[in-house]
């Protein structure tokens, strides 16, 4: 009886052991970037054009970036 419990309580520390070693790992999605449809203008200000892209366009996040010939407002959706 004795040889149960010693097997049984090995048994159960290598489970232990197995769950904490193994870390979660997040895959992270890849974005594409897509021009905004509902901005006008050249862009200046990063904040309001992430604002616009995450509240009025559903995107992950959003930013001006120089487009020939001026800096659009980008957005960034999942692929």
């Amino acid at each position: 009886m004795a040889k149960f419990a010693s097997i049984t309580a090995l048994f159960f520390a290598t489970l232990v052991l197995f769950a904490c070693l193994e870390t979660p790992t997040m895959v992270e999605a890849k974005l594409c970037e897509r021009s905004s449809g509902t901005w006008s203008g050249v862009c200046g200000n990063n904040n309001a054009c992430k604002n616009q892209c995450i509240n009025l366009e559903g995107a992950r996040h959003g930013s001006c970036n120089y487009r020939f010939p001026y800096h659009r407002c980008i957005c960034y959706f999942p692929c």
